[in-house]
């Protein structure tokens, strides 16, 4: 009962929280995302100005998604996200590393490569003002291995995410992460500060990319509460963010559209 109520809380602030932005609260609720340990995540960077990663795509570039449809290396979900200055970018979910570096090699070579057989599609998709994506500068993060999920309850559109990606000071600190950052009690200390703070937060995944690099989505009400959870943890977190952190980034959007492969 708990969470229903909660999930119909939740509900009624997203829809104001859009309603304000001129957006509306789409009524799909989707399943969860069932990750393995050794599942991919990749996380573009803004650069569309519409998604196109839906089913029926635009025309402009329905050749590179009915492509992409028939890989056998490809995402099984794409989330099409909306960021705060209005262009668009995806968060992709792979089966494995392989596929997901399999993929991205097919992208480069056959999308971002100027004269690649579906580079027209991204030229009609690009916002306006931005320069087109190469192979460096496509993705905001990624990751290759699930420390971490805590996420919980329907996948709505509307709802907010915070992608983080933080490089460790060391190989020390990144141990030290991984044995405070990924337990119970951690992930309390977070729900209680969002609790106090008057934030709908539905958890978190934790996700290591590299050598002393994670990469995180956590999931919010609103781009607002977003904002608002994000001060709330430096507040209580500070310590041990300047201790374990080098660097610390972070991209905001809200979900539009998602698209399964599978």
């Amino acid at each position: 009962a708990m969470a229903a109520v909660t999930a119909a809380v939740w509900r009624a602030s997203a829809a104001r929280s859009l309603a304000r932005r001129g957006l509306r609260m789409l009524s799909v609720a989707l399943d969860p995302v069932g990750l393995e340990p050794s599942s991919g995540l990749i996380v573009g960077n803004p650069f569309w100005r519409y998604p196109i990663a839906v089913a029926p795509a635009e025309p402009a570039v329905k050749p590179l998604i009915q492509a992409i449809s028939q890989l056998k290396a490809r995402p099984f979900r794409i989330v099409s996200h909306i960021a705060e200055d209005g262009r668009v970018f995806n968060a992709s979910f792979f089966d494995d590393d392989a596929t997901m570096r399999t993929f991205i090699d097919w992208y480069s070579q056959n999308a971002l490569q100027p004269g690649s057989k579906f580079h027209k599609c991204l030229v009609d998709a690009v916002s306006q003002g931005t320069e087109l994506p190469t192979r460096e500068s496509l993705l905001f993060g990624k990751a290759t291995q699930v420390l971490d999920d805590t996420r919980f309850g329907e996948y709505q559109l509307g709802m907010a995410v915070r992608y983080s990606t933080m490089r460790f000071q060391s190989p020390e600190m990144e141990a030290e992460a991984r044995e405070i950052a990924c337990s119970p009690d951690f992930e309390r200390r977070i729900a209680s500060a969002m609790l106090g703070a008057g934030v709908s937060y539905f958890g978190r995944l934790v996700m290591a990319s590299g050598e002393n690099e994670w990469l995180t989505a956590s999931r919010y009400g609103s781009l607002e509460q977003a904002h608002l959870a994000t001060s709330a943890v430096r507040g209580i977190l500070g310590d041990e963010m300047s201790r374990w952190f080098s660097e610390y980034k972070s991209i905001f959007g809200t979900a539009s559209r998602v698209y399964d492969l599978d």
